[in-house]
């Protein structure tokens, strides 16, 4: 059973994904966002650079955008300096990286994915190739007397398996229209301008787990209707219920323990339960996980032990990985093992264990230093970078929480207090403006009472309540 619980503050949108009660997923939208990943542009074309296959590309931020030319090339023609490209936003900008863009559109649906710029049919790849093979013959029947003129291209999700020829249809019909509304604007506007940007990141969740999320909790009174619109338009209504819960009878902070699977994100440290741990280290260019047996003593030989610690970890990595969102390069260094077949039986574990996460992870093979690579799609920011800010004292070799999240949940934790007669806030003074702010906006002036303490780190904070 999933569930998913969506709160909401000031500034943020805070998204967990349980399963059977575990949190699976961690996700966080700031409110008012722009510009997010699969958002779709006309852009004006700035710079050619063909000797580094790129072009730089205004789409109304202060950074260019990069779009790699030979990316290009295989669905539109050439470019040049004044070109007006209809692009989607493929990767957010990441601290010293720009933005990159694609112009090949994609379009979620619930069971497809139009690709209206390629004449390509594709099926997910976590299908075997017999499932494959005969789910594309029977998606291609239904859909192509309504794609003949068009020849548009789509991705076959798996949860077309169970969706009936009506629904197939219809998914493509709304994609259809969608794209349809798309090139209407294009026309209409001039570069650079945002044509398409998609909702809220529930949608996403709702669609990506179409039938499989049974409970949506918010402290939202108008997320929660908004969420009922979406559901009645696009699923069974009865599948999924979307429940408001009222912040003066339930914090949903408190009662998912928020702070703690914050600090839990952060932490580099994850123990196994038998005894032995990862260290998880992110870094510009890649992230480094170290897998080590701790005290771990119960197989006979050292080739066992390593082999049942690695097969533990092998599974809560993909778990961490899917939590704490990270992407790009991801090197393992797995405890040694020398015998082939160990090797093998851990990465089966590997193939099993990916299945379970939306985004495509690629296992690469052991490297001579008996590293494991794995790639994963990178798309923004990891939530350990979401969450964090680099620390002043120590220059990027550790994380402190960031205002925003602090913030976050000072806000939450009032709240949960009421009703009180007086609350005290002690505070270093880096924080006194955001929480004067935060307690206008709350009309708590007389009810909360702020205390600069120099002692307090930079963000650190104490609440007493009187």
């Amino acid at each position: 059973m999933r569930e998913l619980v969506i709160i909401s503050s000031r500034n943020f949108y805070f998204y967990i994904l349980l399963e059977n009660e575990e949190v699976i997923e961690v996700r966080l939208d700031k409110k008012n966002k722009t510009n997010s990943v699969g958002s779709i542009f006309k852009g004006k074309v700035k710079k050619l650079l063909p000797h580094m296959n790129a072009a730089f590309i205004d789409i109304g931020e202060k950074k260019e955008a990069f779009l790699p030319l030979k990316d290009h090339l295989e669905c539109c023609q050439k470019l040049k300096v004044g070109d007006e490209p209809l692009l989607q936003l493929r990767r957010a900008s990441i601290q010293s990286k720009g933005a990159k863009l694609s112009c090949k559109i994609t379009l979620p649906g619930k069971y497809l994915v139009l690709m209206p710029t390629i004449d390509y049919i594709s099926v997910s790849t976590k299908l075997d190739e017999e499932t494959k093979k005969l789910l594309k013959k029977r998606i291609y029947e239904i859909i192509q007397p309504f794609n003949e003129e068009d020849k548009f291209g789509y991705i076959i999700r798996t949860k077309a398996i169970n969706a009936t020829d009506e629904e197939i249809i219809q998914d493509f019909q709304a994609l259809k229209q969608q794209w349809n509304n798309i090139v209407k604007r294009y026309h209409k506007v001039n570069a650079p301008a945002l044509l398409y940007e998609e909702g809220l990141r529930a949608y996403a969740f709702l669609r990506d787990y179409a039938g499989d999320i049974q409970k949506i909790y918010t402290n939202d009174k108008y997320l929660a209707e908004q969420l009922e619109d979406y559901i009645r338009l696009n699923f069974n209504k009865s599948d999924i219920k979307v429940i408001y819960v009222s912040e003066n009878k339930e914090s949903l902070f408190e009662k998912y323990n928020v702070e703690r699977l914050i600090n839990r994100i952060l932490n580099p440290y994850v123990w196994l339960k038998t005894g032995g741990y990862l260290i998880i280290e992110e870094t510009e260019a890649l992230v480094a996980i170290d897998v080590n047996s701790g005290s771990l003593k119960k197989y006979k030989t050292l080739e066992e032990t390593a082999l049942h610690t690695n097969l533990e970890a092998a599974k809560e990595i993909v778990k961490q990985i899917r939590l704490r969102d990270l992407g790009g390069i991801i090197v393992v260094d797995f405890i040694d093992m020398y015998l082939e077949e160990y090797k093998e039986k851990l990465i089966k574990v590997l193939e099993e264990e990916i299945k379970k996460d939306k985004q495509t992870i690629k296992i690469k093979s052991f490297t001579s230093l008996g590293l494991l690579e794995l790639t994963r799609k990178k798309a923004d920011k990891s939530l350990i970078k979401q969450l964090s800010e680099v620390c002043q004292h120590c220059e990027g070799s550790g994380y402190n929480k960031g205002k925003d999240i602090v913030l976050f949940e000072i806000e939450n934790k009032i709240k949960s207090l009421k009703p009180f007669f007086k609350l005290k806030i002690f505070i270093n003074k880096a924080l006194e403006k955001d929480i004067k702010s935060l307690i206008k906006d709350l009309s708590l002036e007389n009810e909360v009472e702020i205390v600069i303490n120099k002692n307090l780190k930079q963000f650190e904070y104490r609440i007493e309540k009187f």
